[in-house]
Protein backbone atom coordinates (compact mmCIF):
# COMPACT_ATOMS: atom_id res chain seq x y z
CA UNK A 1 0.00 0.00 0.00
CA UNK A 2 0.95 3.85 -0.39
CA UNK A 3 2.33 4.11 3.03
CA UNK A 4 4.63 0.79 3.08
CA UNK A 5 5.50 2.07 -0.87
CA UNK A 6 6.88 5.85 0.52
CA UNK A 7 8.40 4.13 3.91
CA UNK A 8 10.54 1.50 1.42
CA UNK A 9 11.67 4.31 -0.79
CA UNK A 10 12.95 6.40 1.63
CA UNK A 11 14.73 3.75 3.25
CA UNK A 12 16.24 2.27 0.09
CA UNK A 13 17.49 6.19 -0.53
CA UNK A 14 19.14 6.33 2.86
CA UNK A 15 20.42 3.09 2.47
CA UNK A 16 21.59 3.79 -0.97
CA UNK A 17 23.55 7.04 0.17
CA UNK A 18 25.24 4.90 3.13
CA UNK A 19 26.64 2.47 0.97
CA UNK A 20 28.27 4.72 -1.34
CA UNK A 21 29.01 7.50 0.55
CA UNK A 22 29.62 6.35 3.78
CA UNK A 23 28.60 8.40 6.97
CA UNK A 24 30.06 11.88 7.59
CA UNK A 25 30.10 13.81 10.61
CA UNK A 26 29.36 17.44 11.21
CA UNK A 27 28.90 20.19 13.80
CA UNK A 28 31.22 22.08 16.19
CA UNK A 29 33.39 18.74 16.55
CA UNK A 30 33.90 15.92 19.63
CA UNK A 31 36.74 18.79 21.21
CA UNK A 32 33.42 21.57 21.24
CA UNK A 33 30.79 19.32 22.56
CA UNK A 34 30.12 17.89 26.05
CA UNK A 35 32.11 15.16 27.52
CA UNK A 36 32.15 12.11 30.18
CA UNK A 37 28.27 11.12 30.44
CA UNK A 38 25.28 12.41 29.88
CA UNK A 39 24.74 14.50 32.73
CA UNK A 40 20.68 12.83 33.55
CA UNK A 41 18.58 14.84 35.84
CA UNK A 42 14.60 14.88 36.71
CA UNK A 43 12.84 18.23 35.98
CA UNK A 44 11.98 20.35 38.41
CA UNK A 45 8.96 21.94 36.76
CA UNK A 46 5.33 20.71 37.78
CA UNK A 47 3.80 18.40 39.98
CA UNK A 48 4.25 14.39 39.86
CA UNK A 49 1.90 11.53 40.52
CA UNK A 50 2.16 8.15 40.84
CA UNK A 51 -0.58 5.66 39.67
CA UNK A 52 -1.00 1.88 39.61
CA UNK A 53 -3.65 -0.04 38.21
CA UNK A 54 -5.19 -2.13 41.14
CA UNK A 55 -3.07 -5.58 40.14
CA UNK A 56 0.26 -3.35 39.47
CA UNK A 57 0.22 -1.88 42.96
CA UNK A 58 0.16 -5.64 44.87
CA UNK A 59 2.30 -6.79 41.97
CA UNK A 60 5.15 -4.07 41.96
CA UNK A 61 5.38 -2.84 45.41
CA UNK A 62 9.04 -2.61 45.57
CA UNK A 63 9.42 -0.75 42.53
CA UNK A 64 6.62 1.95 43.95
CA UNK A 65 8.87 2.14 46.56
CA UNK A 66 11.21 3.21 44.66
CA UNK A 67 9.42 5.50 42.65
CA UNK A 68 8.05 6.99 45.78
CA UNK A 69 11.40 7.42 47.38
CA UNK A 70 12.87 9.09 44.32
CA UNK A 71 9.50 11.65 43.87
CA UNK A 72 8.88 12.21 47.51
CA UNK A 73 5.83 14.74 46.97
CA UNK A 74 4.25 12.69 45.25
CA UNK A 75 1.04 11.30 45.79
CA UNK A 76 -0.10 7.57 44.92
CA UNK A 77 -3.80 6.49 43.36
CA UNK A 78 -4.64 3.52 41.81
CA UNK A 79 -7.04 2.88 39.28
CA UNK A 80 -8.71 0.59 36.93
CA UNK A 81 -7.20 0.32 33.42
CA UNK A 82 -10.68 -1.10 32.10
CA UNK A 83 -12.39 2.13 33.37
CA UNK A 84 -10.59 4.48 31.98
CA UNK A 85 -12.59 7.27 34.05
CA UNK A 86 -11.42 6.06 37.30
CA UNK A 87 -7.82 7.58 36.26
CA UNK A 88 -9.69 10.75 34.82
CA UNK A 89 -11.09 11.84 38.10
CA UNK A 90 -7.86 11.34 39.74
CA UNK A 91 -5.90 13.61 37.18
CA UNK A 92 -8.47 15.92 37.74
CA UNK A 93 -8.69 16.11 40.95
CA UNK A 94 -4.29 16.50 40.90
CA UNK A 95 -3.63 17.99 37.60
CA UNK A 96 -0.62 16.96 37.97
CA UNK A 97 2.07 17.76 35.13
CA UNK A 98 3.84 14.27 35.17
CA UNK A 99 2.74 11.18 35.77
CA UNK A 100 4.65 7.38 36.14
CA UNK A 101 2.05 4.56 35.31
CA UNK A 102 2.26 1.34 36.31
CA UNK A 103 0.45 -1.55 34.66
CA UNK A 104 0.52 -5.25 34.33
CA UNK A 105 2.21 -6.21 30.70
CA UNK A 106 -1.44 -7.71 29.63
CA UNK A 107 -2.85 -4.13 30.52
CA UNK A 108 -1.36 -2.15 28.05
CA UNK A 109 -1.81 -2.60 24.81
CA UNK A 110 -2.34 0.13 21.67
CA UNK A 111 -6.73 0.50 23.31
CA UNK A 112 -5.20 1.40 26.29
CA UNK A 113 -2.51 3.57 24.56
CA UNK A 114 -5.69 5.77 22.53
CA UNK A 115 -7.53 5.68 25.12
CA UNK A 116 -5.31 7.15 27.44
CA UNK A 117 -3.83 9.55 25.04
CA UNK A 118 -7.70 11.04 24.54
CA UNK A 119 -8.12 11.39 28.05
CA UNK A 120 -4.69 12.94 28.86
CA UNK A 121 -6.02 15.88 25.67
CA UNK A 122 -9.68 16.07 27.08
CA UNK A 123 -8.64 17.34 30.53
CA UNK A 124 -9.17 20.57 29.44
CA UNK A 125 -10.51 22.18 26.04
CA UNK A 126 -7.12 22.14 24.06
CA UNK A 127 -6.62 19.12 21.96
CA UNK A 128 -3.05 18.89 23.44
CA UNK A 129 -2.18 16.03 26.20
CA UNK A 130 -1.88 17.96 29.27
CA UNK A 131 -0.03 14.84 31.22
CA UNK A 132 3.32 13.74 30.32
CA UNK A 133 3.33 9.78 31.03
CA UNK A 134 5.97 7.72 31.32
CA UNK A 135 4.54 3.59 31.59
CA UNK A 136 6.32 1.18 33.96
CA UNK A 137 6.35 -2.57 32.97
CA UNK A 138 7.77 -5.55 32.80
CA UNK A 139 8.70 -9.54 31.69
CA UNK A 140 8.40 -10.10 35.77
CA UNK A 141 8.13 -8.18 39.38
CA UNK A 142 11.94 -8.58 39.72
CA UNK A 143 12.48 -6.99 36.74
CA UNK A 144 10.12 -3.96 36.98
CA UNK A 145 12.33 -3.57 40.16
CA UNK A 146 15.49 -3.36 38.38
CA UNK A 147 14.41 -0.99 35.69
CA UNK A 148 12.95 1.57 38.58
CA UNK A 149 16.45 0.68 40.03
CA UNK A 150 18.06 1.47 37.24
CA UNK A 151 16.21 5.17 36.64
CA UNK A 152 16.94 5.95 39.91
CA UNK A 153 20.73 5.38 39.98
CA UNK A 154 20.73 7.31 36.67
CA UNK A 155 18.83 10.30 38.16
CA UNK A 156 21.50 10.13 41.29
CA UNK A 157 24.37 9.63 39.65
CA UNK A 158 25.49 6.38 40.64
CA UNK A 159 24.91 4.91 37.10
CA UNK A 160 26.90 6.41 34.03
CA UNK A 161 24.81 6.79 30.72
CA UNK A 162 27.94 6.85 28.29
CA UNK A 163 28.16 10.40 26.41
CA UNK A 164 28.25 8.49 22.51
CA UNK A 165 25.32 7.57 20.66
CA UNK A 166 24.68 4.76 18.00
CA UNK A 167 22.12 4.23 15.07
CA UNK A 168 21.40 0.81 14.19
CA UNK A 169 19.57 1.63 10.39
CA UNK A 170 18.19 -1.91 10.21
CA UNK A 171 18.73 -4.49 7.72
CA UNK A 172 20.23 -3.01 4.41
CA UNK A 173 18.99 -5.09 1.37
CA UNK A 174 21.70 -3.68 -0.80
CA UNK A 175 24.65 -5.14 0.97
CA UNK A 176 25.39 -8.79 0.78
CA UNK A 177 23.21 -10.84 3.46
CA UNK A 178 26.02 -11.48 6.13
CA UNK A 179 27.76 -7.37 5.38
CA UNK A 180 27.85 -5.26 8.49
CA UNK A 181 28.86 -2.18 8.60
CA UNK A 182 29.80 0.53 11.74
CA UNK A 183 31.18 4.21 10.94
CA UNK A 184 31.06 7.18 12.28
CA UNK A 185 29.22 9.74 11.96
CA UNK A 186 25.86 10.31 11.31
CA UNK A 187 23.52 10.69 8.27
CA UNK A 188 20.34 10.43 9.57
CA UNK A 189 20.75 12.55 12.53
CA UNK A 190 23.86 15.21 12.09
CA UNK A 191 22.78 17.52 14.86
CA UNK A 192 24.48 14.72 17.70
CA UNK A 193 27.42 14.53 15.68
CA UNK A 194 29.23 18.15 16.83
CA UNK A 195 28.56 17.00 20.73
CA UNK A 196 30.02 13.79 21.17
CA UNK A 197 30.96 10.58 19.19
CA UNK A 198 27.90 8.94 17.05
CA UNK A 199 27.74 5.48 15.39
CA UNK A 200 25.65 4.38 12.62
CA UNK A 201 25.64 0.47 11.96
CA UNK A 202 24.11 -1.02 8.76
CA UNK A 203 24.01 -4.59 7.89
CA UNK A 204 22.37 -7.26 5.93
CA UNK A 205 19.61 -9.45 6.44
CA UNK A 206 21.47 -11.53 7.78
CA UNK A 207 24.11 -9.54 9.13
CA UNK A 208 23.76 -8.58 12.61
CA UNK A 209 24.54 -12.09 14.08
CA UNK A 210 25.72 -13.09 18.10
CA UNK A 211 29.04 -11.60 16.92
CA UNK A 212 27.79 -8.23 16.63
CA UNK A 213 25.83 -8.66 20.15
CA UNK A 214 28.48 -6.48 21.64
CA UNK A 215 28.81 -3.79 18.88
CA UNK A 216 25.97 -1.45 20.34
CA UNK A 217 27.79 -0.99 23.56
CA UNK A 218 29.61 1.88 25.27
CA UNK A 219 26.55 4.18 24.00
CA UNK A 220 23.92 6.28 26.29
CA UNK A 221 21.51 6.49 23.01
CA UNK A 222 20.47 3.99 21.54
CA UNK A 223 17.82 3.98 17.97
CA UNK A 224 17.29 0.90 16.41
CA UNK A 225 15.21 1.38 12.71
CA UNK A 226 14.05 -1.01 10.59
CA UNK A 227 10.47 -2.94 10.20
CA UNK A 228 9.60 -4.50 13.23
CA UNK A 229 6.94 -6.82 15.45
CA UNK A 230 6.26 -7.62 18.72
CA UNK A 231 9.01 -10.37 18.95
CA UNK A 232 11.55 -8.66 16.38
CA UNK A 233 12.63 -6.03 14.40
CA UNK A 234 12.66 -7.80 11.08
CA UNK A 235 16.61 -9.61 9.65
CA UNK A 236 17.66 -7.73 12.64
CA UNK A 237 17.26 -8.45 16.42
CA UNK A 238 14.85 -10.19 17.89
CA UNK A 239 13.39 -10.71 21.41
CA UNK A 240 15.54 -13.12 23.05
CA UNK A 241 18.74 -11.44 21.27
CA UNK A 242 17.28 -8.30 22.49
CA UNK A 243 18.38 -9.50 26.23
CA UNK A 244 21.41 -10.68 25.13
CA UNK A 245 22.81 -7.88 23.50
CA UNK A 246 25.57 -5.74 25.01
CA UNK A 247 24.50 -2.55 26.15
CA UNK A 248 25.97 0.08 28.79
CA UNK A 249 23.09 2.07 30.76
CA UNK A 250 21.23 3.71 28.04
CA UNK A 251 18.04 5.53 26.73
CA UNK A 252 16.76 3.40 23.84
CA UNK A 253 14.54 4.88 20.99
CA UNK A 254 13.20 2.39 18.60
CA UNK A 255 11.36 3.38 15.53
CA UNK A 256 10.07 -0.07 14.03
CA UNK A 257 6.53 -1.09 14.28
CA UNK A 258 5.34 -3.06 17.08
CA UNK A 259 8.07 -2.39 19.09
CA UNK A 260 6.89 -1.69 22.30
CA UNK A 261 4.19 -4.66 22.28
CA UNK A 262 4.03 -6.13 26.36
CA UNK A 263 1.00 -8.27 25.06
CA UNK A 264 -1.90 -7.99 23.02
CA UNK A 265 -1.96 -6.64 19.28
CA UNK A 266 -3.57 -6.07 16.21
CA UNK A 267 -3.06 -6.70 12.64
CA UNK A 268 -5.28 -4.86 10.98
CA UNK A 269 -4.51 -5.61 6.82
CA UNK A 270 -4.53 -9.73 5.84
CA UNK A 271 -6.24 -11.49 3.69
CA UNK A 272 -9.33 -12.18 5.43
CA UNK A 273 -10.23 -8.46 5.70
CA UNK A 274 -10.89 -8.53 8.99
CA UNK A 275 -8.25 -7.18 12.03
CA UNK A 276 -6.77 -10.35 13.83
CA UNK A 277 -5.66 -10.48 17.20
CA UNK A 278 -2.81 -11.66 18.53
CA UNK A 279 -0.80 -11.81 22.02
CA UNK A 280 3.18 -11.90 21.64
CA UNK A 281 4.74 -14.68 24.29
CA UNK A 282 6.92 -12.72 27.39
CA UNK A 283 9.90 -14.88 26.24
CA UNK A 284 10.23 -13.36 23.09
CA UNK A 285 9.04 -10.30 23.72
CA UNK A 286 11.12 -7.36 22.16
CA UNK A 287 9.97 -4.59 24.43
CA UNK A 288 10.65 -6.88 27.32
CA UNK A 289 14.10 -7.82 25.92
CA UNK A 290 15.06 -4.04 26.26
CA UNK A 291 13.12 -3.10 29.21
CA UNK A 292 15.32 -6.31 30.75
CA UNK A 293 19.32 -5.35 29.78
CA UNK A 294 20.18 -2.06 30.52
CA UNK A 295 17.29 0.60 29.55
CA UNK A 296 16.77 3.57 32.06
CA UNK A 297 14.11 4.54 29.08
CA UNK A 298 12.69 3.24 26.20
CA UNK A 299 10.50 4.94 23.52
CA UNK A 300 8.31 2.61 20.72
CA UNK A 301 5.29 1.89 19.32
CA UNK A 302 2.04 -0.37 20.52
CA UNK A 303 1.16 -0.15 16.82
CA UNK A 304 2.26 -0.10 13.67
CA UNK A 305 4.06 3.36 13.23
CA UNK A 306 6.60 5.53 11.48
CA UNK A 307 10.49 5.97 11.36
CA UNK A 308 10.90 9.40 11.54
CA UNK A 309 8.91 10.74 14.08
CA UNK A 310 11.45 9.13 16.46
CA UNK A 311 14.32 10.91 15.09
CA UNK A 312 11.78 14.02 15.39
CA UNK A 313 11.95 13.09 19.18
CA UNK A 314 15.70 12.76 18.99
CA UNK A 315 15.79 16.04 17.70
CA UNK A 316 13.43 18.00 20.29
CA UNK A 317 15.71 16.67 22.81
CA UNK A 318 18.59 18.13 21.34
CA UNK A 319 17.12 21.69 20.98
CA UNK A 320 14.79 21.74 23.96
CA UNK A 321 16.89 20.18 26.34
CA UNK A 322 12.92 19.15 27.55
CA UNK A 323 12.13 15.77 29.81
CA UNK A 324 11.08 12.38 27.81
CA UNK A 325 7.45 13.25 29.12
CA UNK A 326 7.71 16.70 27.02
CA UNK A 327 9.59 14.91 24.04
CA UNK A 328 6.49 12.26 23.69
CA UNK A 329 3.72 15.33 24.48
CA UNK A 330 5.95 17.05 21.79
CA UNK A 331 4.75 13.47 18.79
CA UNK A 332 1.39 13.92 20.26
CA UNK A 333 1.74 17.88 19.65
CA UNK A 334 2.54 16.56 15.93
CA UNK A 335 -0.46 14.25 15.54
CA UNK A 336 -2.81 17.08 16.66
CA UNK A 337 -1.52 19.55 14.19
CA UNK A 338 -1.36 16.86 11.42
CA UNK A 339 -4.67 16.02 11.95
CA UNK A 340 -5.59 19.27 11.11
CA UNK A 341 -5.50 20.65 14.45
CA UNK A 342 -7.65 18.15 16.38
CA UNK A 343 -6.78 14.31 17.85
CA UNK A 344 -7.90 11.64 15.79
CA UNK A 345 -10.73 9.63 16.51
CA UNK A 346 -9.43 5.63 17.97
CA UNK A 347 -11.43 3.26 17.08
CA UNK A 348 -11.72 0.83 19.43
CA UNK A 349 -9.64 -2.22 17.52
CA UNK A 350 -10.79 -5.94 18.09
CA UNK A 351 -11.16 -9.55 16.32
CA UNK A 352 -12.59 -10.05 13.96
CA UNK A 353 -13.84 -6.49 13.02
CA UNK A 354 -13.28 -5.42 9.77
CA UNK A 355 -10.12 -4.12 8.51
CA UNK A 356 -10.77 -0.58 9.20
CA UNK A 357 -10.72 1.76 6.15
CA UNK A 358 -8.10 4.10 7.09
CA UNK A 359 -6.12 6.04 4.17
CA UNK A 360 -2.52 6.66 4.51
CA UNK A 361 -2.35 9.42 6.39
CA UNK A 362 -4.85 8.38 8.85
CA UNK A 363 -2.77 4.97 9.47
CA UNK A 364 0.62 6.91 10.16
CA UNK A 365 -1.17 9.52 12.29
CA UNK A 366 -2.42 6.77 14.66
CA UNK A 367 0.26 4.57 14.99
CA UNK A 368 2.56 7.16 15.84
CA UNK A 369 -0.19 7.95 18.50
CA UNK A 370 0.80 4.79 19.58
CA UNK A 371 4.01 5.65 20.91
CA UNK A 372 4.69 5.44 24.42
CA UNK A 373 7.53 6.67 26.95
CA UNK A 374 8.56 3.51 28.73
CA UNK A 375 10.63 5.36 32.09
CA UNK A 376 10.16 8.22 34.15
CA UNK A 377 8.60 11.54 32.11
CA UNK A 378 10.62 13.51 33.56
CA UNK A 379 14.23 12.38 33.28
CA UNK A 380 15.99 14.77 31.46
CA UNK A 381 19.35 13.65 29.15
CA UNK A 382 20.94 16.82 28.87
CA UNK A 383 20.62 20.41 28.07
CA UNK A 384 19.90 21.91 24.87
CA UNK A 385 22.85 21.70 22.59
CA UNK A 386 21.42 22.95 19.26
CA UNK A 387 19.13 26.32 18.23
CA UNK A 388 15.73 26.13 18.26
CA UNK A 389 14.38 25.34 14.48
CA UNK A 390 12.50 28.45 14.17
CA UNK A 391 13.45 32.09 14.93
CA UNK A 392 9.94 33.04 16.07
CA UNK A 393 8.82 36.94 16.32
CA UNK A 394 5.18 37.75 16.85
CA UNK A 395 3.59 41.08 15.87
CA UNK A 396 0.64 42.76 16.49
CA UNK A 397 -0.84 44.84 13.44
CA UNK A 398 -4.13 45.91 14.80
CA UNK A 399 -6.74 45.18 17.26
CA UNK A 400 -7.72 41.98 16.04
CA UNK A 401 -4.89 40.56 14.17
CA UNK A 402 -1.23 39.38 14.75
CA UNK A 403 1.46 38.23 12.54
CA UNK A 404 3.57 35.55 12.97
CA UNK A 405 6.80 34.96 10.99
CA UNK A 406 9.22 32.12 11.91
CA UNK A 407 12.52 32.14 9.80
CA UNK A 408 14.11 28.73 9.07
CA UNK A 409 16.97 28.39 11.53
CA UNK A 410 19.05 25.46 12.21
CA UNK A 411 20.26 23.66 9.45
CA UNK A 412 21.71 21.06 11.56
CA UNK A 413 18.11 19.21 12.29
CA UNK A 414 16.61 17.11 9.72
CA UNK A 415 13.54 15.38 10.35
CA UNK A 416 12.14 18.18 12.40
CA UNK A 417 11.40 19.85 8.86
CA UNK A 418 9.70 16.58 7.07
CA UNK A 419 6.18 16.20 7.57
CA UNK A 420 5.98 12.87 7.34
CA UNK A 421 1.63 12.07 7.00
CA UNK A 422 1.29 13.84 3.53
CA UNK A 423 2.89 13.88 0.23
CA UNK A 424 0.55 15.77 -2.08
CA UNK A 425 2.67 18.25 -2.67
CA UNK A 426 5.35 16.51 -3.79
CA UNK A 427 5.65 15.12 -7.29
CA UNK A 428 7.45 12.07 -6.27
CA UNK A 429 4.39 10.67 -4.09
CA UNK A 430 7.08 7.89 -2.46
CA UNK A 431 8.34 11.18 -0.87
CA UNK A 432 6.69 13.66 1.77
CA UNK A 433 5.99 17.22 2.33
CA UNK A 434 7.94 19.54 4.11
CA UNK A 435 6.69 21.42 6.89
CA UNK A 436 6.80 24.62 8.84
CA UNK A 437 5.77 22.92 12.55
CA UNK A 438 5.73 26.14 14.89
CA UNK A 439 4.75 26.62 18.44
CA UNK A 440 4.38 30.40 18.88
CA UNK A 441 3.61 32.26 22.48
CA UNK A 442 0.74 34.46 21.72
CA UNK A 443 0.28 37.47 24.13
CA UNK A 444 -1.64 38.37 26.90
CA UNK A 445 -5.46 38.42 25.70
CA UNK A 446 -5.52 36.02 22.82
CA UNK A 447 -7.00 33.20 24.61
CA UNK A 448 -9.17 32.50 21.57
CA UNK A 449 -8.21 32.35 18.06
CA UNK A 450 -10.37 32.96 15.44
CA UNK A 451 -8.61 31.56 12.11
CA UNK A 452 -5.16 31.81 10.84
CA UNK A 453 -3.79 33.15 6.91
CA UNK A 454 -0.58 31.96 5.51
CA UNK A 455 0.53 35.42 3.90
CA UNK A 456 3.85 33.62 2.49
CA UNK A 457 6.52 30.81 2.20
CA UNK A 458 9.27 32.10 1.45
CA UNK A 459 12.70 30.81 0.85
CA UNK A 460 15.53 33.96 -0.34
CA UNK A 461 13.19 35.78 -3.47
CA UNK A 462 11.53 32.58 -3.89
CA UNK A 463 8.05 32.10 -2.88
CA UNK A 464 6.71 28.96 -2.36
CA UNK A 465 3.91 26.17 -2.98
CA UNK A 466 2.07 25.89 0.21
CA UNK A 467 -0.67 24.43 2.25
CA UNK A 468 -1.80 24.92 5.50
CA UNK A 469 -2.28 21.24 7.39
CA UNK A 470 -3.79 22.28 10.55
CA UNK A 471 -3.63 24.61 13.63
CA UNK A 472 -4.95 24.50 17.35
CA UNK A 473 -4.37 26.89 20.29
CA UNK A 474 -2.74 25.21 23.27
CA UNK A 475 -3.83 26.90 26.75
CA UNK A 476 -0.54 25.97 29.42
CA UNK A 477 -1.80 27.80 32.47
CA UNK A 478 -1.55 31.29 32.01
CA UNK A 479 0.38 31.14 28.26
CA UNK A 480 -1.21 30.86 25.35
CA UNK A 481 0.23 28.51 22.28
CA UNK A 482 -0.74 28.78 18.45
CA UNK A 483 0.52 25.64 17.03
CA UNK A 484 0.80 25.85 13.28
CA UNK A 485 1.57 23.47 10.16
CA UNK A 486 2.12 24.51 6.90
CA UNK A 487 3.53 22.16 3.93
CA UNK A 488 5.73 22.90 1.30
CA UNK A 489 6.55 20.44 -1.97
CA UNK A 490 9.44 17.98 -1.13
CA UNK A 491 12.59 17.71 -3.79
CA UNK A 492 13.89 14.71 -2.67
CA UNK A 493 14.44 12.47 0.65
CA UNK A 494 14.45 15.28 3.33
CA UNK A 495 15.33 18.35 1.05
CA UNK A 496 13.64 21.05 -0.47
CA UNK A 497 13.86 24.83 -1.36
CA UNK A 498 12.45 25.38 2.10
CA UNK A 499 15.46 24.09 3.86
CA UNK A 500 17.67 27.67 3.52
CA UNK A 501 18.45 29.64 6.53
CA UNK A 502 16.39 32.56 6.76
CA UNK A 503 13.72 30.57 4.64
CA UNK A 504 10.39 32.14 6.36
CA UNK A 505 6.47 31.25 6.90
CA UNK A 506 4.40 34.68 7.71
CA UNK A 507 0.90 33.57 8.93
CA UNK A 508 -1.57 36.40 10.03
CA UNK A 509 -4.14 35.26 13.13
CA UNK A 510 -7.00 37.18 13.49
CA UNK A 511 -9.34 36.86 16.64
CA UNK A 512 -12.48 37.79 17.24
CA UNK A 513 -12.89 41.24 19.87
CA UNK A 514 -15.93 40.94 22.62
CA UNK A 515 -18.84 43.05 21.67
CA UNK A 516 -19.01 46.34 23.43
CA UNK A 517 -21.48 46.71 26.48
CA UNK A 518 -25.17 48.29 25.82
CA UNK A 519 -25.70 51.17 27.78
CA UNK A 520 -27.23 50.54 31.29
CA UNK A 521 -30.53 51.46 31.24
CA UNK A 522 -30.44 51.79 35.23
CA UNK A 523 -31.52 55.98 35.95
CA UNK A 524 -28.43 57.17 37.67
Amino acid sequence: MERKSRARSAAVLLLLVFSLFGVTACGRGEKGGMTGSFPVKLAAEGSYLIMASQDASKDYIDALTVAQDLHRNALTETFTPEDISSAESILTRHKPRYAMVFLKPEELDVNFAWAWLTMIAELDEDPFADVRTGFITGESPEKVLLFLTRIREAVEGRLKLPLQAVDNLGPNTMMGKTGFQKQKGSFMIPVLTGQFPVYTISHGIQGFSKERLLSMDGSGIVHFGGHGYPDRIVDCLNGPYARQLKLSPCAVFNGACYTGVTGKWFELFNASGKVKEHSVDPGTSFAFGILGNSAVAYCAALHPDHGIPVYQEMEYLCYSGASLGDMMKYTYDGVVIGAGGKLPRFERLKGGMPSPRWAPADIMLKGTASRVLFGDPSMVLCEAFTGQPFTISVKQIDDRTLQIRAALSNLQLKSTYSDTYHADLSKDKTLFNDRAMVAAPLPEGWGAVKGIKVEKMSSGSKELVHRPVGYALEKDGEKSILHVQVDVPSSGYMSSEFRQAGAEAVINVTRDLPSPRPPSSKRE
